[in-house]
């Protein structure tokens, strides 16, 4: 074999597992182990201003609460502006992890939280995740904004 074919071999051979290596699909979501029944997402989460100027989250668990051992609660602030997009993709923190034996009830057995930690001119949006007493997540809820005038 002629040193001009080795070097095509090698270069091929090379491209051949350069594109599997680079052909990774990447990150889409974290891991779920398949044989686990992870908590139902919130569907009815709903926020608005009470008359202290709290955000006051409520929302209902749906599927066998006894499951459900804590709560994240996911919290976006955007400063409302002329050139604030409220609709726009966000990035969210979460603002508290609570059990839910710590939070409240309300009369229609809905769970309450309380974020007294906004201030005027900002939209805000709430997520909250169901997670077991064994710390497995289910998904994101619903998103419910609102703005803080």
């Amino acid at each position: 074999m002629m040193k001009s074919d080795k070097l095509w071999a090698i270069l091929i051979i090379a491209a051949f597992f350069l594109s599997i290596f680079c052909a990774g699909c990447g990150k889409k979501a974290d891991p779920r182990y398949l044989h686990v029944n992870y908590p139902e997402p919130v569907s009815d989460l709903d926020v608005s201003i009470d008359k202290d100027g709290r955000a006051v989250l409520k929302w209902c668990i749906p599927g066998e609460p006894g499951h459900a051992g804590h709560v994240k609660i996911l919290k976006s602030a955007l400063k409302a502006d002329d050139s604030s997009c409220p609709d726009c993709p966000r990035i969210y923190a979460i603002a508290g992890d609570l059990s839910l034996r710590d939070l409240r009830l309300d009369e229609k057995g809905q769970f309450v939280y309380l974020d007294r930690n906004i201030r005027r001119g900002f939209f805000y949006s709430y997520r909250v995740v169901i997670c077991d007493s064994s710390g497995m997540c289910g998904g994101e809820s619903n998103t419910s904004r609102i703005e803080m005038p």
